[in-house]
Order: C-alpha cells, then sequence, then structure tokens
C-alpha cells in the first residue's frame, strides 16, 4: 500500500496555532474570568449586585494579598486595577490553568 508511517510525535493537531498563541489565548480567558468575578464580587465600577461567589473570592483575594497585610486595600471601582489584580493573581498561581482551577475551586459553593 502507499501509506507514509508517520509518527505521532510528528503529526501537528493545530495546524494554525502555535502553543503560544494558545498560552496567550488562555491566558485571556483566564484574565477575563477572573476580571468577571472579581466585577460580582465587589460591584465594580458601576456598582453592579454583587453575588456570593464573587464576594467569596475577593475575600481570597485581599487575604493573599501582601499589601492588605500593610491596610493597602485595591481600588475596585478601575478596572485597570481590577484587570492588574487579575494579571497578578494569574502569575501568582503560576499559569493561567492553575488560576482557573483555584478560581473554580474558591468559588464553589461547597467552600464556604
Amino acid at each position: 500500500m502507499g501509506f507514509e508511517k508517520q509518527g505521532f510525535s510528528e503529526m501537528n493537531f493545530n495546524p494554525g496555532c502555535s502553543e503560544q498563541k494558545m498560552e496567550a489565548l488562555f491566558t485571556s480567558i483566564a484574565e477575563q474570568s477572573i476580571v468577571r468575578t472579581i466585577l460580582e464580587g465587589s460591584g465594580g465600577p458601576d456598582n453592579e449586585e454583587f453575588t456570593e461567589d464573587g464576594l467569596r473570592f475577593v475575600r481570597y483575594l485581599l487575604s493573599i494579598s501582601r499589601s492588605t497585610r500593610f491596610g493597602f486595600l485595591p481600588n475596585f471601582k478601575d478596572m485597570d486595577t481590577i484587570q492588574e489584580l487579575a494579571r497578578q493573581f494569574i502569575r501568582y498561581c503560576g499559569g493561567a490553568t492553575i488560576a482557573l482551577q483555584t478560581l473554580n475551586r474558591v468559588t464553589e459553593a461547597d467552600a464556604a
């Protein structure tokens, strides 16, 4: 038969997407999810309704924040500050995947 044997290590299942692009995509998704949860827990710039899960996550962020221990609270009414908090949380966790897992674990209803 006319088959050429190709090893699995050589196969490319994502021909148009490099590993760096995928990591950037995952980081962006994680950042937006974390920002949304912070907004749900703080009311955000628009003073939206709080959710219990969001409030639980904001409390968690404050508990792990070094600046909070010294009496400095982040401005949850400023979107730039909220986005920076999300980026810091991703770095703190070591990556987007672990950050999303931690977010899920903290916001679960049984966590309280």
